[in-house]
């Protein structure tokens, strides 16, 4: 086991080295000189339901932005507050529309078919566009006629008020460590190979093209998982569907891209994680096992594919570091202290991670000790969310459920009607 203890070691050693790598290669796009598309190009698809009061901030956002139109969906139970909420800004340029259900993957097709531009921005309804340059920079990699789908920068946004150790949670903690090790290790998965497994679906850029392709919207708005119609892990999907069918994706990492979005200040903050780990452990054991498969996948994206599995197996890799830790202590204990002391002060070793952390976040240094114990229930999580991975509960919102028995000829029918809006 202190053989078995080493070569762990040394693989970790070597991941380092080679993230390492791999970030300091990572480049964003600049701007063009001339650029193909403007913001005139892009239509913003927000599918919103239980909608929060921000929503009016993040709306006056956009719509600086000057973008071609703005199309919000929602469901009849929630239009007459959403309204109300933008009824100080309605204008020509934004358009409400309703499904019936409240289905994140309806509301998105929905509003894309409605739309008009070029680029298709799909937006959630907390994204903050605080930049004035966050269109210009995630329209860049698009002078690439290859790439179909581009995301860039997203971090917390929490408010003046709450930035003091007092006011702040172990779960706006959290969430805010989530995305910086995000933002951290999307452009090395990007770097290394030109995959990714999810571009992060709270402000991402699609080509129309691809969005409102029949085949895309066939498949996106109609597999069914426990014989209910899917309704999260839209951008874990829409991620797999372009690499798949031949687009580049473009990781645009720019601090003027940057969005910034709501993050849950209690425990909600599990349940929504819950809810992407399913949709990702979801997503991931059909790439690798049915379609592509791994075969193909290992081809076009072989470090995404050891990511994906590593993902998928990562309770297992966390009890053979423990079992090999253990047995190193009966039997070498220096060697095995020694470990723990490399992992915690090393290179690249955790004081170093969350030093980095605490730097961007000092008002959260008093969290650290709670979210070192919340990554190490990861492991655990992932069996439980493997176990549960076709509940596609909402969780944190009111979703609507249908039977695919229930529709008419292809299992799915998306209805919607157009409210007039006056200026």
């Amino acid at each position: 086991m202190t053989l078995a203890l080493g070569l762990l070691c040394a693989w970790d050693l070597y991941e380092k080295v080679l993230v390492s790598h791999l970030a300091k290669k990572y480049k964003t796009v600049p701007l063009p000189d001339v650029p193909t598309y403007s913001s005139n190009d892009v239509s913003i698809v927000v599918p919103t339901i239980d909608t929060d009061s921000n929503f009016i901030e993040c709306m006056r956002l956009w719509l600086k932005s000057k973008p071609r139109e703005i199309i919000v969906v929602t469901v009849p139970r929630c239009e007459a507050h959403v309204l109300q909420l933008l009824a100080p800004v309605l204008n020509d340029k934004i358009t409400i529309l309703t499904v019936p259900l409240a289905n994140k993957r309806q509301q998105l097709m929905a509003g894309v078919k409605a739309a008009t531009g070029k680029i298709i921005a799909l937006v959630d309804d907390d994204a903050y566009w605080r930049g004035p340059a966050v269109i210009p920079y995630l329209l860049a990699p698009f002078e690439n006629p290859e790439v179909g789908l581009v995301a860039g920068l997203q971090s917390p946004e929490i408010p003046h008020e709450r930035r003091n150790a007092k006011a702040i949670t172990v779960w706006e903690a959290a969430a805010s460590l989530d995305m910086l090790k995000m933002n951290h290790d999307q452009p090395v998965r990007f770097t290394a190979d030109g995959g990714c497994w999810v571009l992060v679906g709270r402000t991402m850029f699609a080509r129309a093209s691809i969005l409102q392709d029949q085949c895309f919207s066939n498949s996106f708005a109609h597999e069914v998982v426990n014989h209910k119609v899917v309704n999260a892990a839209d951008d874990v999907y829409v991620t797999s569907w372009a690499l798949d069918h031949g687009w580049k994706i473009c990781v645009q990492n720019a601090p003027e891209a940057e969005i910034t979005t709501d993050i849950k200040r209690d425990w909600k903050f599990a349940l929504q994680n819950l809810r992407w780990e399913r949709g990702n452990f979801r997503t991931f054991t059909t790439r690798l096992f049915v379609s592509p498969g791994y075969r193909l996948l290992n081809k076009r994206h072989p470090y995404l594919t050891r990511k994906l599995l590593e993902k998928l197996t990562r309770p297992l890799w966390a009890f053979a570091y423990i079992s090999a830790w253990f047995r190193t202590l009966q039997t070498a204990p220096w060697l095995a202290i020694a470990y723990v002391i490399w992992m915690a002060f090393g290179w690249g070793g955790w004081v170093s991670n969350y030093r980095a952390f605490i730097r961007q976040y000092p008002y959260m240094a008093g969290k650290v000790w709670a979210l070192i114990f919340m990554e190490n229930m990861g492991p655990i999580v992932d069996v439980y969310a493997l176990f549960t991975m076709n509940d596609d509960s909402w969780l944190t919102r009111t979703a609507d459920t249908q039977s695919p028995a229930s529709s008419h000829g292809c299992k799915f029918k998306i209805w919607f009607r157009m409210r007039p809006i006056t200026t």
